[in-house]
């Protein structure tokens, strides 16, 4: 029940389980931007997947957009914290914090389930403050590659400590980020999941040949005899849409005839597009904006190209291989946990467009290669990627811990548990040391 003058509330395992496993398990998925992409979709799948007799779901975000109205379609409720920012701000985040614990109270939630860096701080704090029983975390790839100076990295080692000092569970998508959790920020093994993004592979699908040379000719505008290399994502830095205008721009400049495909929005579209211009290639290289049949799309292109500076588990990279299209894709972690060089693809190097130009050049002379590329990408991601059976895994780890395991409040970080972050600190220092 609520206690007087504070901001937590107890809810017993046990004495109330009767009670409690009589309703619907109340769940809320942590979102900053309204966007539907990337680590938005991931809250998308799995709470319109959920077992309806067992789950209600809410998804709180910062402000209305594309994600609200879908999550909206499929009956999920949705709330607004708009304090939320992305950047650092302390007074405004503070702020946030308060209006999340406000919410979190009203609503009373099993499970709160954050995501992204500085909104999943804000949201694990105000979630135990306002005493939700069950508070978890999924990392779609650190902060610390984002960060351009040492005191930001310093800073976004620190906020992960914290969040992780008051999260129950955190799930990685990638074993390297589940090994940097446990030993850089010390989190306990037993609160550490490896679950990989998984993908509809009967959306994500190859498509009829009739259906694929329509899409080419009307939304392309190819033939069947002109390749189609396209990348699917927000047009910003991390997503590197620079480098994929270069490298096109080169294997342009060799007189290979192809037309190169952004399939995205962002910050950088204004700038992609004066380049592009600037180049004199608006003829072969076009952004297209969101669109509502990118399954349909990539399915059709003759290769996807990749050039993140960092990612989590790329979802656009397994809809790829989903749909049976080969993939290049920048040599980063996660990256290169899912695609296996010279089996079901190939990774090149990052922020080099004169070796992703030299890999699409390979690949678009050898049709072959790509449809052998195609074909075993496909059979990985049905293997070990399928949404249906990460929903399942996430909802498992969902019914564990509300019925399984008994609520202990948040603790304020002791002096004594702070030796970690100093490590951390010291890593990161030795690190800069080694590459200066």
């Amino acid at each position: 029940m609520e206690s007087t003058g504070s901001l937590r509330y107890d809810r017993q395992v046990g004495a109330n389980a009767s009670a409690t496993t009589a309703e619907r398990i109340r769940i809320a998925h942590l979102q900053l931007l309204p966007l539907l992409c990337g680590c938005q979709n991931v809250s998308l799948d799995i709470l319109r997947s959920l077992d309806r007799a067992r789950y209600e779901p809410f998804l709180i975000c910062q402000s209305p957009g594309p994600l609200t109205e879908a999550a909206q379609a499929e009956g999920i409720e949705c709330l607004f914290a708009d304090r939320l920012v992305r950047p650092i701000a302390p007074h405004r985040d503070f702020m946030a914090l308060l209006q999340l614990v406000r919410l979190m109270r009203k609503h009373r939630f099993d499970i709160v389930h954050t995501h992204s860096s500085k909104t999943g701080v804000l949201g694990r704090i105000a979630a135990k403050l306002a005493g939700v029983r069950t508070v978890m975390h999924t990392v779609h790839g650190f902060a610390f590659p984002a960060a351009t100076s040492l005191l930001s990295k310093a800073l976004y080692f620190a906020l992960e400590w914290l969040g992780g000092r008051f999260c129950d569970t955190m799930i990685c998508l990638k074993q390297s980020d589940l090994d940097f959790a446990r030993r850089w920020l010390r989190i306990a093994p037993k609160r550490l999941q490896l679950i990989p993004n998984g993908i509809a592979t009967g959306r994500f699908r190859p498509i009829s040949a009739d259906a694929r040379e329509a899409i080419r000719r009307d939304v392309f505008g190819v033939s069947q005899s002109t390749p189609a290399v396209g990348m699917v994502g927000r047009l910003c830095r991390q997503k590197n849409p620079q480098c994929f205008v270069e490298a096109a721009d080169l294997v342009l400049g060799q007189g290979t005839k192809a037309k190169f495909f952004l399939i995205g929005d962002g910050e950088l579209r204004e700038e992609l597009e004066a380049d592009i211009r600037r180049r004199g290639r608006s003829a072969d290289i076009a952004i297209l904006g969101w669109r509502d049949d990118v399954p349909q799309l990539v399915a059709s292109l003759d290769l996807f190209l990749l050039t993140s500076r960092w990612e989590g588990l790329s979802l656009a990279l397994l809809e790829a291989l989903a749909c049976g299209t080969p993939v290049i894709a920048s040599d980063i972690p996660g990256n290169r946990e899912v695609v296996l060089q010279g089996v079901d693809g190939l990774l090149g190097p990052t922020e080099d467009p004169v070796g992703f130009a030299e890999q699409m050049q390979k690949l678009l002379l050898h049709r072959g290669l790509r449809r052998e590329y195609g074909k075993a990408g496909r059979h990985k991601v049905v293997h070990d990627y399928r949404l249906d059976a990460r929903v399942a895994r996430v909802e498992g780890l969902y019914s564990h811990l509300v019925h399984d395991r008994v609520y202990s409040p948040a603790r304020v970080p002791s002096v004594g548990s702070l030796r970690p972050l100093r490590a951390g600190l010291d890593w990161m220092l030795q690190r800069r040391r080694a590459n200066a």
